[in-house]
């Protein structure tokens, strides 16, 4: 990874801001909004402390001035372009002369409201503030990806209420996603998003984000899992048989073992394999959980082909819901083809089939944290809203495009109200210090407000609970 420079986190243009706005300028004040007409209609917002924390507490030094200064006259060809005396200024403060005001994280929102607003604290600063919007925008992505595992866990819930054991929902979609993203500073945040909602994670850039941003460690939980470059190492055919014997002698007989099956032929492997009388008698054994994982096929019907394989082999029980539970401990991972649409088709037709959800989890990589998801997603936008002027007069900034009015931006100091249940974007009327707004200062001129992981991911749990009105208080 390239030695970030927090002034060049930004759109090479907008260096030239500086002097195109009206001169004078004493404030400027943006907010963002996901705007209405995304994919989903509410949002989980999340993510802008890790923004945040990887920006905004870097002090600026000279040795970035003279960086920045230097890509930029290469850039334009000029040095004029590069306002250094305003960085400099910055420099000597010893931190970014900026208020941010964020709703929440964890929170459920309708789109088309304010989730954060920044403004500038210095009247030099003005003009170069908006420069930040290309790095406040990254917001999008841990947003959106919470937002889709919110919905897929409010469609999970139902499932796991009507068939199984509430519990294990926690368990019930694990991130696989690490490799399958544009980098590593995607899987720490879409792999933290993830972590609102489920626990279930091999995404350790993930894990070690959320304790050094957030300071919450152990929430992440993973298991014994092979892959092919294990299962084929030990050959076909009978270096089957030591495959799967070796993974059981060898791993801690109460903790749960993963065992990818179609190295060679699923159903041989479960059938000849698994079935065989001395790896039955192993796995029986033990206490632990096995859940065998298909890789290929299709990503709904396969897996439920193999439980049903399955339960020739070590039979079922009716749970107390009168759903089946295949004996013996065993289940599936289902890892391949898995996206939010996918995952609750699965869901649902396992349970459809009498099978209890407990039977089952799955796994998803790109489709979990990459798989058509951009900005546009749920139409993420920062824009000025207000200023004051040379002559410390205030005045409203709004855009409103006639060849497309859902751009229109909002216009003036912005608060995020309670009405009634019904979260409100409303005009401030005493300049931004209103009791019942929303928004709180998580930063201002170098003062820093988190929160803490579990009050944000409980934050999360207790918004899914109003939405279903189930009671998940015991799930970790």
């Amino acid at each position: 990874m390239t030695v970030q420079n927090p002034i060049l986190n930004t759109d090479a243009y907008k260096l030239t801001h500086w002097k195109e706005y009206p001169e004078g300028l004493q404030k400027l004040y943006s907010y963002a909004e996901p705007r209405k007409g995304g994919r989903f209609d509410h949002i989980n917002f999340f993510g802008l402390q890790m923004i945040i924390h990887d920006h905004f507490l870097t002090p600026i030094t000279t040795e970035m001035i003279d960086e920045a200064e230097r890509i930029a006259e290469l850039t334009f060809g000029t040095k004029d372009y590069f306002h250094r005396a305003v960085w400099e200024k910055v420099r000597n403060l010893g931190y970014w002369p900026i208020k941010i005001k964020s709703l929440p994280e964890g929170i459920i929102i309708p789109t088309g409201n304010v989730v954060f607003t920044i403004e500038s604290t210095q009247p030099w600063f003005a003009t170069t503030l908006n420069a930040l919007e290309t790095v406040l925008m990254h917001v999008w992505y841990p947003t959106t990806i919470a937002t889709n595992d919110y919905y897929i866990k409010k469609s999970l819930i139902n499932f796991y209420q009507k068939t199984g054991t509430i519990n294990n929902l926690s368990w019930a979609v694990n991130d696989f996603g690490a490799r399958g993203v544009t980098s590593l500073e995607a899987a720490e945040r879409g792999g933290a998003a993830h972590l609102l909602h489920f626990r279930g994670s091999d995404n350790m850039p993930a894990t070690l984000a959320i304790e050094q941003i957030y300071g919450k460690s152990g929430l992440a939980m993973s298991v014994w899992a092979t892959e092919h470059s294990v299962a084929t190492a030990y050959g076909s055919g009978l270096g089957e048989f030591s495959y799967i014997s070796e993974q059981i002698r060898k791993s801690d007989e109460n903790t749960t073992l993963s065992i990818v099956i179609d190295s060679y032929d699923s159903y041989n492997f479960i059938d000849y394999v698994v079935g065989s009388k001395e790896i039955k008698q192993l796995i029986i054994a033990r206490p632990g959980r096995t859940v065998f994982r298909p890789d290929s096929g299709d990503p709904i019907q396969m897996p439920l082909s193999i439980i049903e394989h399955l339960d020739i082999i070590f039979g079922h029980t009716m749970n107390d819901k009168g759903y089946k539970l295949l004996n013996h401990n065993v289940g599936i991972l289902q890892g391949d083809g898995m996206n939010r649409e996918t995952i609750i088709s699965f869901y649902q037709t396992i349970t459809e089939q009498g099978w209890s959800a407990d039977n089952v989890a799955v796994g998803s990589g790109g489709g979990l944290l990459q798989e058509g998801f951009t900005r546009d997603t749920e139409r993420f936008a920062i824009k000025a809203a207000f200023g004051i002027d040379r002559n410390g007069q205030p005045f409203n900034i709004q855009k409103h495009p006639k060849t497309d009015i859902t751009k229109a931006s909002k216009a003036g100091l912005l608060k995020v109200v309670d009405h009634d249940g019904v979260l409100e974007t409303v005009p401030s009327i005493s300049d931004g210090h209103d009791s019942d707004d929303m928004l709180r200062v998580i930063y201002e001129d170098g003062r820093y407000y988190p929160e803490t992981f579990d009050i944000i991911r409980k934050r999360a749990k207790l918004a899914i609970q109003k939405a279903t009105d189930i009671n998940l208080d015991s799930t970790p």
